[in-house]
């Protein structure tokens, strides 16, 4: 019942954070009134209102997925055999905001990204399961002649249920886009 309902409220965060981001983008688009320091069309590509799956090797182990509600923000998921001792299973997903200026390599895009998330982590041997929010940091690569991306990325977490302590969890992975 516990992971039901952990699910279920990650589940509901993350729509709540999909409807904010649209209405932030709205309102970005009727306030703006500076040219961007790049054409839009440049970094927005064909990765905007698609969709990414693909596969991850760190925490968790297992299938990635991303979608980019426009072209500063995505949200992204993961669902996988967690390596953690006494884990079976992890889920996270996140509200991520890009930024394409910070690094700009000669053919690609490469957006640094960083934003908000929850993860919930299933666990056996009749432990409690874990319930938190992560913070992660990355970089992704963004393939000029081909629907992939790579990335790699960081993210502190903080446990809040059963009881509260922070970790850190990594990936690095791989994404084909529809």
């Amino acid at each position: 019942m516990k992971t039901k309902c952990l699910i279920t409220v990650v589940a509901i965060v993350s729509f709540v954070l999909c409807v904010h981001a649209q209405n932030e983008q709205n309102t970005y688009a009727q306030t703006q009134t500076n040219p961007p320091v790049r054409p839009a069309a440049e970094y927005t590509g064909d990765y905007v209102n698609h969709f990414g799956l693909g596969f991850q090797f760190g925490a968790p182990i297992g299938v990635s997925a991303k979608y980019w509600l426009n072209d500063r923000h995505a949200v992204d998921g993961a669902f996988g055999y967690s390596p953690y001792s006494h884990s079976a299973v992890e889920l996270h997903a996140d509200f991520l905001f890009n930024n394409f200026n910070w690094l700009e390599p000669e053919s690609g895009r490469m957006p640094v990204y960083y934003g908000p998330g929850l993860f919930v982590r299933i666990r056996n041997d009749g432990r409690s399961d874990l319930a938190g929010f992560r913070f992660p940091v990355g970089v992704s690569y963004m393939f000029d002649d081909m629907p992939f991306d790579i990335y790699a990325e960081l993210a502190p977490e903080i446990i809040f249920a059963p009881f509260a302590r922070g970790g850190i969890d990594g990936a690095v992975g791989f994404r084909y886009w529809f």
